[in-house]
């Protein structure tokens, strides 16, 4: 929930502060996730997967040198195969809101690279439990605070290439584990997991 409220008051003032004599440019952004699972402890072996992002995005540029932000609103799925013995797919599905603040070197209407950083807010939009096997389950949470930090490179202030890494800051499932008698007893251990992506990108601005 703090997460969220910061989030919101940020949006609030940063789109405040640009709303005087900022450049402001919508566009489309899509790209590819390299999804990398970690979990608290060694309960599951995972291999890193690939996902995509696609959706709107806003970039602004302020009447400060070379600073700016942008916000976009993605659907983004990432896939991590997950198991010991036989290992399952798990398929995260996500509405995100990255919002980066960005500082650029160059000439926007030619060539710029920049480099951005920011929070960004996720929404599950996955259903109930995944069962691993007979002693494994996992449970997507709600929602998900991660950062994003990267780079990029703009051409002709209308088409973006950025690469960066996005790093859950607190849990994307947890997994509950159990053996049998465990599950009698009502004795049951959950472990969390996160579910960081180095992402490739690109966006085109109207």
């Amino acid at each position: 929930m703090k997460h969220h409220v910061f989030f919101a008051v940020l949006i609030t003032f940063l789109l405040g502060t640009a709303s005087a004599g900022a450049q402001v440019k919508w566009g489309v952004k899509g790209g590819y996730n390299i999804t990398d699972m970690s979990l608290d402890k060694t309960v599951l072996n995972s291999e890193n997967r690939h996902g995509f992002f696609v959706g709107p995005t806003l970039r602004v540029e302020t009447p400060l040198l070379g600073l700016g932000f942008d916000i976009s609103a993605l659907y983004d799925q990432r896939e991590s195969k997950v198991g010991n013995d036989t290992p399952v797919t798990m398929t995260t599905k996500m509405v995100t809101v990255p919002l980066n603040v960005r500082f650029s070197i160059g000439t926007r209407s030619t060539f710029a690279l920049f480099g951005y950083a920011g929070p960004q807010i996720g929404f599950n939009l996955n259903d109930g439990d995944k069962v691993i096997d007979q002693v494994k389950s996992w449970r997507y949470r709600e929602s998900n605070f991660s950062v994003n930090l990267g780079g990029g490179l703009l051409l002709g202030n209308c088409f973006q290439v950025t690469a960066n890494y996005n790093i859950v800051c607190g849990r994307t499932a947890d997994v509950t584990v159990g053996s049998a008698i465990d599950m009698v007893k009502d004795d049951l251990k959950k472990h969390e997991a996160k579910e960081n992506a180095w992402q490739i990108g690109a966006a085109f601005f109207f």
